[in-house]
């Protein structure tokens, strides 16, 4: 056996956490200096608290430290957050794996356990005895690794890949010490004669839940009782397939282990307390997303809240997903070392009887606001006093115009960015100053500060210039210069390609202009029904790629049940609730009697994701009233039959908030194209605030601010003030007959189903 190197640890105990892609302030300078300088000083003395001395080199043998840093943030801009138990970042077992690198991969060669593991403070110190290396090699650290070994034995000779992907222990349920992993690569191998000296950062490898409430003034009362986590993976893999850099980890994609299998059984954590602000501190593996819409229903790994509803003394029960709705959180996906807040905002009725039924129907009755906050150290270059550092190295758009994304940057010098052309070479003009905006065609950059932020934060803004209706990404580099250093940052806009098998759900109810079911002629509104229909359109080759749509209809009369009458009342109730919750899309057609309980369960529908649309309809004075009620504050909706409005419609005029709906993706609606009415009855708004977007208005002088049709793109409602506008002589005769998209109104149509589309997919 070759020379044998004794390797020290030092473990600092810090998790605290950031928000999307906001961060939290750079730890002290000071304090990096002096880590830095510990990497090329000489041997540091001893914790005198840890009450056992410092081992002498023996013969054969090198002192080898590690400072091993549970991830910790030090992003700008850092929204407050306590740091997390000591569990969450205590190392208690260790075990550390050696690679050799041969013929230029990394081959398995050992593993030893970490010996005299002890805690003191802030730091965990163990020793390890590893054989001696001129080659170079890479240290793996497995912490806390429960039955991992005891299931697998990796084989001398095993290539890195096979070892990472089968270190996995059993998870059914985790209160103890968390699994982490770092890693350290060693281009000149583990001396046995020379004293080294490493940092390696961890990355915890399971995600953390807590559930919060924090009830709107319009919710009903409500007391969390427990929280069950379905479907969970029963099996946690500790190594990740990519974590970024050793000196910054990070992941981007779940790793999950190779045969692991939803568990059976929930976890379920029951609240400490009668009524209590959160039940915190759950922690989960990985999962991957789930695209499929039955896959999300049956499949994918979900929360479930059993809580006591507006004072009644038994339990109801309501699903949460893992849906944030924002870019490179997809569906159902968990990643590891991520805090995820399901923050309950408004809760408007029964839940489900059991947690079984909940976690296998879609959320609806509850309003929750969903946070994915990642913990990594950020990239941080640092000399002397001065640094520069950013947020991401890399940033992902969706596929349609407008969409942004964030990086914040935290500087002590001046510093300036350029985009680079495909070759790498700076091109166009360069920005330095906050408010300067740089173009390269496929996208914008912005500089931009925050009101009260300090001289030395700042951030980057990227924003998509035009829709990417191909079937492969696009992107770019920005250079990013300042002091000594220089780097650059990855830009990407996604394709609409993912979503050739997405279904859209889509509800609307029996009346004038409603789509109807899965059988075309059943609905009022044929010509919209058939643009929808028209694989040219909507579909996997079409102009909005799409899998398709799936359209089901309810009667005026299970729109009035309550849930607070008869047996039979009740059973329509709880049919509709989970008809409901399982749309993406629902029309509240001309006439819609809903009941006021009803209304309460579509609201919370709606709020409760951010993939989710809502149509009402307006066209007398009791459509939707009892909806209506809750939002007056998108203004008042007035009833007309034969009015002083006149009977003639028009395009709005164009703003920056409505250029899309009239531009693409199925062309341009000239400018004050007509609608042409086919009667005399309709609703119309005046006092529509800035959120709402007028797409339809009068054709009446001084009446052009008056809308008949508008959208508040923010709270994701459309609003339609003529039930008649799917039907023929508002559509043309070719939509009818076919759906082909023909006159300025067919393209008004058919471009606002695309942003109804878009939004659902969560690319718009």
């Amino acid at each position: 056996m070759g020379n044998l190197v004794t390797v020290m640890n030092e473990c600092e105990k810090s998790w605290k956490v950031r928000c999307g892609r906001r961060a939290g302030t750079i730890r002290s300078r000071a304090a990096v200096a002096l880590a830095v300088l510990c990497l090329f000083g000489a041997a540091c003395s001893e914790d005198p608290s840890s009450g056992a001395p410092e081992r002498e080199p023996a013969g054969g043998e090198a002192v080898v430290r590690l400072t091993i840093a549970p991830p910790r943030p030090s992003l700008p801009q850092m929204r407050a957050a306590e740091d997390l138990d000591e569990a969450e970042s205590r190392v208690g077992t260790v075990r550390v794996l050696v690679f050799e690198q041969e013929g230029g991969r990394y081959l398995y060669r050992n593993m030893a356990e970490g010996e005299q593991v002890r805690f003191s403070g802030s730091a965990t110190r163990f020793e390890v005895r590893l054989p001696g290396t001129p080659n170079p090699v890479k240290l793996a650290l497995v912490c806390n690794y429960g039955d991992a070994f005891e299931r697998y034995a990796p084989a001398a000779g095993s290539d890195e890949a096979t070892v990472r992907e089968r270190i996995g222990r059993s998870f059914s349920g985790l209160t103890g010490d968390l699994p982490m992993y770092g890693e350290i690569p060693l281009p000149s191998g583990l001396r046995a004669d020379a004293e080294n000296r490493f940092d390696v950062r961890l990355l915890r490898a399971v995600a953390r839940v807590d559930v919060t409430k924090a009830l709107d003034a319009g919710s009903r009362p409500f007391r969390i009782g427990e929280v069950y986590v379905y479907r969970p993976n029963d099996k946690i893999r500790i190594v990740p397939d990519d974590m970024g850099s050793a000196e910054s980890p990070r992941v981007t994609a779940p790793s999950v282990f190779a045969g692991a299998q939803k568990s059976a059984e929930p976890v379920k954590v029951t609240a400490a307390e009668p009524d209590p602000a959160s039940v915190a501190g759950i922690c989960l593996p990985e999962s991957a997303a789930e695209s499929d819409p039955a896959a999300q229903l049956s499949e994918a790994t979900c929360i479930v809240v059993g809580g006591y509803y507006d004072g009644q003394e038994r339990l109801s029960y309501y699903r949460i997903d893992f849906d944030p709705g924002i870019d490179g959180h997809p569906f159902g996906q968990v990643l590891r070392n991520y805090k995820y807040v399901f923050r309950i905002r408004k809760v408007l009725g029964e839940g489900w009887s059991d947690p079984d039924t909940a976690a296998t129907s879609r959320a609806t009755s509850i309003a929750v606001e969903t946070e994915a906050w990642e913990d990594f150290t950020t990239e941080m270059y640092f000399e002397g006093d001065n640094y520069l550092g950013v947020s991401a190295r890399s940033v992902s758009l969706g596929y349609v115009a407008g969409k942004t994304a964030r990086v914040d940057v935290q500087a002590s010098v001046p510093y300036s960015v350029r985009w680079l052309d495909a070759s790498g070479v700076p091109t166009g003009g360069e920005a330095s100053q906050t408010g300067e905006v740089l173009e390269n065609g496929s996208f914008s950059v912005a500089i931009g500060r925050d009101a009260g932020a300090g001289e030395t934060l700042s951030y980057l803004s990227f924003s998509a210039l035009a829709d990417n209706r191909t079937d492969r990404d696009v992107t770019a580099r920005l250079r990013v210069t300042g002091g000594r250093w220089t780097f650059d940052i990855t830009v990407t806009q996604g394709n609409p390609s993912q979503f050739r098998t997405r279904i859209v759900r889509v509800l609307s109810v029996q009346e004038i202009g409603d789509l109807g079911t899965n059988t075309p002629t059943s609905a009022s509104g044929l010509p919209m029904r058939r643009i929808l229909d028209n694989a040219k359109n909507f579909s996997p080759g079409g102009t909005v790629v799409i899998g398709g749509f799936s359209f089901s209809e309810a009667s005026r009369a299970e729109m009035q049940a309550t849930g607070t009458g008869s047996a039979a009342d009740k059973e329509i109730f709880r049919s509709m609730q989970a008809t409901i919750g399982a749309q993406d899309v629902i029309y509240l057609t001309y006439n819609t009697p809903i009941s006021n309980e009803l209304a309460q369960v579509v609201l919370a529908w709606l709020r409760a994701a951010p993939g989710r649309v809502l149509i009402v309809g307006t066209d007398t004075d009791t459509s939707n009233a009892q909806l209506r009620q809750y939002l007056t504050s998108d203004g008042t909706w007035k009833y007309y039959y034969r009015n002083n409005l006149g009977g003639q419609f028009r395009r709005a005029a164009r703003t920056d908030a409505n250029a899309r709906f009239f531009t693409m993706p199925f062309g341009t609606v000239a400018e004050n194209a007509p609608v042409v009415r086919a009667d005399d009855y309709a609703a119309y708004c005046s006092d529509y605030p800035s959120r709402v977007t007028p797409l339809v208005v009068s054709d009446v002088s001084g009446q052009g601010g008056t809308l008949i049709v508008g959208v508040n793109g923010t709270d994701r409602i459309v609003y339609l003030g003529d039930a008649s506008l799917h039907q023929y002589n508002r559509l043309s005769s070719q939509a009818n007959a076919d759906g082909t998209v023909t006159t300025d109104f067919d393209r008004l149509m058919a471009n606002l189903w695309a942003w109804i589309v878009e939004r659902v997919c969560g690319a718009g």
